[in-house]
């Protein structure tokens, strides 16, 4: 070989040399942290998770995302997106960081993400390989711990939890649900209990705030029947209580005063006339016997002129019912006339109970259901009445709609103007049910966790009904039997890392 060809032979190996430290170069670092990732299984693929710096920082941080198919094989054409993000705690709001993804080699990821605080914060990775179902896992990282932890994986929208747990069709949603697991040492410091859901009979109960008023049906108007004078009056003042048969006011008026002589002369014929055994003059002291009566005055009245046989002057106007003077229009002097209304009698037993019932509780109020009432301001006794009447309308201010009861007041204990207490109840029959405690409202959602055995508590979505005492109908999401958190589910909620800025677990 002559001195030029070996130049050329050591340039060409040296060249081979170069470009194989080259290769080891730019791929043994990404070899190396791909082969060092634990793999977690998700659906069909499988995925891993690393951090740098570990364990990570405030400020800007590396995470490498490796992707492989079952067979362990690096997955071609796939994209990644990831979102870091801690949930809102008090005061503090929802922080999210989206991450910039760069593909380094088929099936490895590299991940520039930023943290704002330090903390706990969950890391949402979607895998989305090409011509085959998105693959969404969740990871978990903090700023005291070093690693990346696997929390959850789906494929395809099927939830498959990292704990193979799988919900039932009542809970089952798009997403996956967050299982908690906790051991039995952990569950008793967080003070956990739990209740199966299971039928009950329900009772809704249905508090409102009402007032007492006088039954209206009731009312009485003395009218006057005479035309005259007011010569005297008994009942001076409005609010005065009177009885079924007390002397109002009394009249005097000339025509009475002429009816009543005729009445007297008729029963003198009356007498003469059966001596003489004729009867005519009976009849026209019934007639004017009749007359008397019609004008209002009572029979004792006109028997005391018929037995004196004398004229009265003034004619008293009695109260038909008893009851409280609502209304007075004449004074000592007044002149009266005919169709003239003069007084307005309510009477105080029985009494109304008007109660302003909120409109979602109107449902739950039937006719004819049984009332207990207490009074607001004093310890007077419970009375129960029944609900006689549903208005039609609601009050625009308040959203109530007004429900009468109608109670007995034989004490006159209830004034009208008192506010009364009224409580009803409505039976729902058997519904199934868990108790108040259990639910974890979250705006829109109620959210029960369902425990799955083996220390896993899954948070899911129900749909509630009426509120029933301590007890909550449930209209979706639970079958009967199962166990659902009592007790501690705030601290379980913490645990799962409840997301309310954007409404997911």
């Amino acid at each position: 070989m002559t001195r030029m060809k070996m130049k050329w032979v050591a340039i060409a190996r040296l060249a081979l040399v170069s470009i194989s430290i080259a290769i080891v170069a730019g791929c043994g670092p990404r070899g190396d942290v791909a082969r060092d990732v634990a793999m977690q299984a998700v659906g069909t693929l499988q995925v891993g998770a690393t951090t740098s710096p570990n364990p990570p920082t405030t400020g800007e941080n590396t995470m490498t995302i490796v992707v492989r198919d079952a067979n362990g094989k690096p997955v071609r054409n796939a994209q990644v997106e990831t979102i870091v993000s801690m949930s809102a705690m008090g005061a503090m709001p929802y922080m999210e960081s989206r991450g910039a993804v760069r593909q380094l080699a088929a099936g490895t990821f590299r991940v520039q993400y930023g943290l704002a605080m330090a903390g706990d914060w969950d890391v949402q990775v979607k895998v989305l390989p090409s011509g085959a179902p998105p693959v969404m896992s969740g990871w978990r990282l903090s700023t005291n711990a070093k690693g990346v932890s696997f929390v959850e994986g789906s494929a395809g929208g099927a939830g498959v939890a990292s704990t193979a747990v799988t919900p039932t069709d009542s809970g089952a949603t798009n997403e996956a649900p967050r299982a908690v697991v906790l051991d039995a040492q952990r569950r008793q410091s967080l003070g956990i209990r739990l209740e199966p859901a299971v039928e009950r009979d329900l009772t809704v109960e249905v508090r409102a705030a009402g007032r007492v008023a006088y039954d209206e049906t009731r009312w009485v108007d003395v009218t006057a029947r005479l035309v005259g004078f007011v010569r005297a009056i008994h009942a001076d003042f409005t609010g005065q209580a009177v009885r079924r048969g007390d002397a109002l006011f009394e009249i005097y008026s000339p025509e009475a005063w002429a009816a009543q002589q005729e009445f007297l002369q008729a029963l003198v014929a009356a007498r003469e006339e059966s001596l003489r055994g004729s009867g005519g003059g009976a009849e026209l002291a019934a007639a004017a016997r009749k007359r008397l009566l019609l004008w209002g005055l009572g029979s004792a009245d006109v028997e005391g002129i018929a037995r004196t046989g004398k004229p009265r002057e003034t004619l008293p106007v009695r109260a038909p019912v008893s009851g409280v003077v609502t209304e007075k229009n004449v004074v000592l002097g007044s002149p009266i006339a005919a169709g003239q209304i003069v007084y307005r009698i309510a009477p105080t037993d029985p009494v109304w109970v008007l109660a302003n019932v909120y409109e979602q509780d109107l449902p739950w109020v039937k006719l004819g259901a049984g009332v207990t009432l207490t009074q607001t301001a004093s310890q007077g006794p419970e009375r129960h009445g029944r609900v006689s009447f549903i208005a039609p309308d609601l009050a625009a201010d308040t959203r109530t709609g007004t429900v009468r009861i109608a109670v007995s007041n034989a004490d006159g204990l209830l004034k009208p103007g008192m506010y009364i207490d009224a409580v009803m109840h409505a039976s729902l029959g058997k519904r199934l049910a868990i108790p108040e405690s259990a639910v974890l409202p979250t705006g829109e959602r109620s959210i029960v966790f369902v425990d799955f055995g083996e220390g896993r508590l899954v948070p899911r979505e129900v749909t509630l009904g009426a509120r029933a005492g301590d007890w909550y109908e449930v209209r979706a999401g639970l079958h009967a039997g199962e166990r659902v958190v009592t007790s501690g589910n705030f601290l379980v909620a913490a645990e799962s890392r409840l997301r309310s800025a954007s409404g997911k677990w």
